[in-house]
């Protein structure tokens, strides 16, 4: 053979060979490809192996924690917080994690065998309620430190790959659905091969299908792997949680003291961290008005000749459902009327669809008319909810200062309370039986939930707006009925205002 044929033919078969390699290339599925660019974003971090070897971390720092729904005004989502000291350590063997807050550092335990509790605002430790703990372990799951050893593992499900910018960068994106159904979007960054962002939708109490995006920067070197030390979470397009962390550590050892649930609430913590309910201790209050106390809000339902008015839809859907179980129990099967709200607070308005899908009309202050809305009607499709599958249409009535429902047997008045907690806000009165329902004006902890740290009353600016519009609107109660706390006498507020006007 000629050199040239030689040449000619050798050079033949390496322009196949290559062409063949760029095929197979371009023929990878989209689940391939996307499995690679994971796969790329471990090498990032440490590789793949390395970050499964962690078992647990630490991280101090700052924190910066919003409350959706907590707005002062309808017209704003968040309760901004303030920016304040964190100490966080998560050991991912068991799954559990300790939280420390502000300079005072109030501690927060979660502990997937054990339960959990929080320290509330000092007064009071608390179990943490199951959609607590179920929060709890989504957020360790997803822990960047972890979680491409779940998005490359065999429980999770790679569906495709695309590429968008974020702030002028090019990413890939990879579609990937984790072990409990949540699909992520992943964005890698095309040089750094770093993990900036992961947009995902997951239910959320009571907005349904809320849409999150947590991005992540100022990756540093911690060990033998590389993790970010800023993190940023929106939900619903608001800032909901910014964290910085000055040092991060990793397989330490952990303050195993500061991590065990008190001795006064380990057996109600194990108890109640994975219940199927949300335990309510009905009490009978006067002729047909009945007391729901819970383990951290309450409520109140009236029977009237033909129908029942319920009084807050506190809590989630578990703590509705086991109060209209309650409900027929001490007063029967009459319809639900009406549910009364006395604000728009999250925490205050989360059992509100339960009601309605079982013909309640919510009645609100006029100012709480669009949040109310947007709570009954946003989508429920991840976890569809009572309301959802009913497919009722929800019905809104509107008030103004004052209201009054009777049927010439029973009466039940509002009355609107301008307060710097929440606008359009609205007192409960029975005027025959002299209580008063209230929520978030003036409360004292103390119950068979909690390890009571202070039952001081405290009498903060609303406290006293409320104390002043009943005096002046001629009402005379006796007993306050409060949404979070225990029951108290009326003169507990007088006394505290008078005292306070004193000093």
């Amino acid at each position: 053979m000629k050199h040239s044929e030689f040449r000619y033919q050798n050079g033949f078969w390496l322009i196949a060979v290559l062409f063949a390699f760029q095929l197979g290339c371009g023929s990878q599925t989209p689940q391939q490809q996307a499995r690679d660019v994971l796969n790329e974003a471990a090498d990032a971090m440490g590789g793949l192996e390395a970050l499964d070897s962690i078992q647990n971390i630490s991280r101090e720092g700052q924190s910066q924690r919003s409350s959706l729904g907590q707005g002062h005004v309808t017209t704003e989502r968040l309760l901004v917080g303030r920016l304040s000291p964190f100490k966080q350590w998560i050991d991912f063997t068991v799954p559990r994690e300790l939280g420390l807050s502000g300079s005072r550092e109030i501690p927060t335990v979660a502990d997937w065998e054990k339960g959990g509790y929080r320290d509330v605002f000092g007064m009071a430790l608390r179990p943490l309620e199951p959609h607590q703990m179920e929060g709890y372990k989504t957020e360790w799951d997803r822990d960047i430190a972890r979680f491409l050893v779940h998005a490359l593992g065999d429980e999770a499900t790679l569906q495709g790959i695309s590429e968008a910018q974020l702030e002028g960068r090019l990413q890939d994106v990879v579609s990937v659905e984790y072990p409990g159904g949540t699909v992520y979007q992943v964005y890698v960054d095309r040089e750094t091969r770093l993990i900036t962002r992961l947009d995902f939708t997951e239910d959320r109490n009571p907005f349904g299908d809320l849409k999150r995006e947590r991005s992540f920067s100022d990756y540093r070197d911690v060990g033998n792997v590389k993790l970010p030390f800023k993190e940023t979470t929106q939900d619903m397009g608001e800032i909901t949680q910014v964290r910085e962390w000055s040092s991060i550590s990793i397989n330490g050892e952990l303050p195993e003291e500061k991590l065990q649930i008190p001795e006064g609430l380990k057996e109600l913590s194990q108890e109640i961290g994975h219940a199927d309910t949300i335990e309510v201790l009905p009490s009978e209050l006067a002729d047909g008005v009945y007391f729901g106390e819970s383990m951290h809000m309450n409520n109140m339902w009236v029977e009237f000749e033909d129908f029942i008015v319920v009084v807050e839809g506190p809590g989630n859907e578990m703590q509705t459902l086991e109060v209209i179980r309650h409900i027929r129990e001490t007063v029967g099967d009459k319809p639900i009327r009406y549910l009364l709200t006395t604000h728009h607070h999250a925490d205050h308005t989360g059992g509100i669809r339960g009601y309605v899908a079982e013909g309640a009309t919510v009645v609100t202050h006029a100012n709480n008319e669009e949040v109310i809305r947007e709570i009954l009607t946003r989508p429920h499709t991840l976890k569809p909810d009572s309301l959802a599958l009913s497919g009722r249409e929800p019905q809104i009535e509107v008030v103004g200062d004052t209201h009054t429902i009777t049927d010439g047997t029973m009466t039940i008045e509002l009355l609107h309370v301008p307060n710097p907690h929440a606008s359009g806000y609205l007192a409960i009165y029975l005027p025959k039986e002299r209580l008063l329902f209230e929520s978030d004006m003036f409360q004292v902890q103390g119950d068979r939930w909690q390890v009571v740290l202070d039952d001081t009353p405290r009498l903060p600016e609303e406290a006293k707006a409320l104390y002043e519009v009943v005096t002046k609107a001629g009402w005379r109660p006796l007993q306050i009925v409060p949404g979070h706390g225990i029951l108290l006498p009326w003169k507990l507020l007088a006394d505290t205002v008078k005292a306070s006007e004193s000093d």
